[in-house]
């Protein structure tokens, strides 16, 4: 059997050196003369510039076996390779930022209505398609008298339960202050601005949708609607509360507008090491394995979501980690609520349980409530500083610092909720990463405290609960040079 082609062990190909000794061999023992004596020799230019074809043919055969396999495959080979096993390279994607919009009960705004950020650089975001702002899907309210008469009564329904009151005089700031009184919801918040005769209902849960209805006696002055806008922008851009207020395109309907919601992360496209990072993850969707298949389906259909760590309490007790029995525990950083609880939903099997603080309520086939439980982790933040000693006979490069802190973000990053912080199981990624370094002294600093910085870094590795995930940013990695 040869020894080269694909062989048990892999793919062995020629090398130049190899296939010009042999053409040299067979050449020698046919003419009976030694072809290599003189090595500038035409003859020997010729064999040299038909090996290096051969070898060419060789490596270009390589290239194809490693195109199939996405462990080895780049570009759209990867992409190929990839769709074998049901995973595709995630696209670039916009964030989207839920926004409460106040304007004028059933203003419609238009697909490419515009707001921005104030901050510097501007964040642009749009809308594709109509929406509106309307007292059905209000989150606040200014609701005014339209009419005062004798013996009327004044109603208000909150998400189907009615307030009413019978004003004894026909005074529009007494009128309110009574609906405000008989308001009594867990739900809502009511106030009166006597000023402007105004009756204020706010929801109390910021990213709640609900429906208002009034008598024809009373009548909105403004309604607020959470209706979600995208970045002009691909990618994760994150934009602190209360920043998004500027009206750049819109209908004359809508007032104004602000962020205080979180947000849903976007992304860039899928980087090779990314796709090859998530291929594993995402080709269990099609598993049996319910753990397994919530995980890849939360991760292939939910955006952005960063990282999701399943587990299960299969026995009839109790478990340490406070999981009720025959119950499951799914720990998912980013993403939307609903479309999380969506896809554990579909993937869990009947009769299990979820357990979490985040609850979600579906309907069901037969329109009954179904609630769905998750967690999200809790961010330890993680500091590192990364001493290097110089190689005496090895250049560093100028540029060594952002090498390390590739490397080390890289795999942070690669972490899901629950994995430990263990840089041992990366370092000698630091040494291929920069020439010049003879050794590399990794010390650790974690708190849940994000305003926390170190004074000093005692820590070697950082153990994470399962309720936990370890992050780190570039301003979190300190290089520096021992002595």
């Amino acid at each position: 059997m040869s020894t080269y082609g694909i062989t048990p062990e892999g793919p062995n190909i020629k090398r130049l050196d190899v296939i010009l000794d042999e053409m040299h061999n067979d050449l020698s023992e046919e003419w009976g003369v030694n072809t290599r004596q003189n090595p500038q020799s035409f003859l020997n230019h010729l064999l040299t510039n038909v090996a290096d074809q051969f070898a060419d043919a060789w490596e270009f055969g390589l290239d194809i076996y490693h195109s199939h396999y996405p462990s080895t495959a780049e570009g759209v080979s990867l992409d190929n390779a990839a769709q074998y096993g049901g995973s595709t390279r995630e696209t670039a994607e916009k964030s989207y930022y839920p926004i409460h919009c106040t304007g004028r009960d059933g203003t419609t705004l238009a697909a490419g209505t515009m707001i921005s950020s104030t901050m510097n650089p501007t964040t642009q975001l749009t809308i594709t398609d109509t929406r509106q702002i309307t007292r059905s899907a209000f989150n606040q309210a200014d609701i005014k008298v339209a009419a005062l008469g004798e013996g009327d009564v004044y109603t208000v329904a909150l998400n189907g339960e009615v307030y009413s009151f019978s004003p004894k005089e026909l005074n529009a700031v007494s009128i309110l202050n009574g609906l405000a009184a008989a308001i009594k919801s867990d739900d809502f918040i009511s106030s009166v601005d006597a000023e402007n005769e105004l009756l204020h209902i706010e929801a109390k849960d910021i990213t709640s949708t609900n429906i208002l209805v009034l008598s024809e006696n009373l009548t909105t002055d403004t309604v607020t609607s959470i209706i979600t806008f995208g970045t002009v922008e691909t990618g994760d851009i994150l934009l602190p509360d209360g920043v998004i207020t500027n009206i750049v395109k819109a209908d004359a309907g809508l007032l104004s507008v602000v962020n205080r919601c979180s947000y849903i992360a976007g992304r860039q496209e899928e980087t090779d090491s990314e796709l090859r990072q998530s291929y594993a993850d995402k080709i269990f969707n099609r598993s049996s394995m319910m753990l397994e298949s919530i995980k890849s389906a939360i991760l292939q259909n939910v955006q952005g979501v960063t990282s999701v760590a399943p587990y299960e309490n299969p026995s009839h007790e109790w478990d340490k980690y406070g999981r009720p029995p025959h119950s499951i525990e799914i720990v998912v950083d980013g993403g939307d609520s609903t479309e999380i609880a969506k896809q554990i939903l579909e993937k869990k099997a009947g009769g299990i349980n979820t357990f979490g603080d985040v609850e979600v309520v579906l309907p069901g086939a037969y329109d009954e409530d179904i609630t769905i439980r998750f967690n999200r982790p809790t961010v330890i933040y993680t500091w590192f500083h990364l001493g290097i000693t110089l190689h005496k006979n090895e250049a560093i490069p100028p540029n060594y610092v952002d090498l390390l802190r590739d490397v080390v973000l890289e795999n942070m990053n690669a972490l899901n909720a629950g994995d430990d912080v263990v840089p041992q199981e990366f370092v000698s990624e630091l040494y291929k990463a920069c020439s010049g370094i003879s050794y590399i002294d990794v010390r650790l600093f974690a708190t849940s405290d994000s305003g926390q910085n170190p004074t000093e870094y005692p820590d070697r590795s950082i153990y994470i609960t399962a309720r936990q995930r370890a992050y780190t940013s570039e301003d979190m990695i300190e290089v520096e040079i021992d002595g």
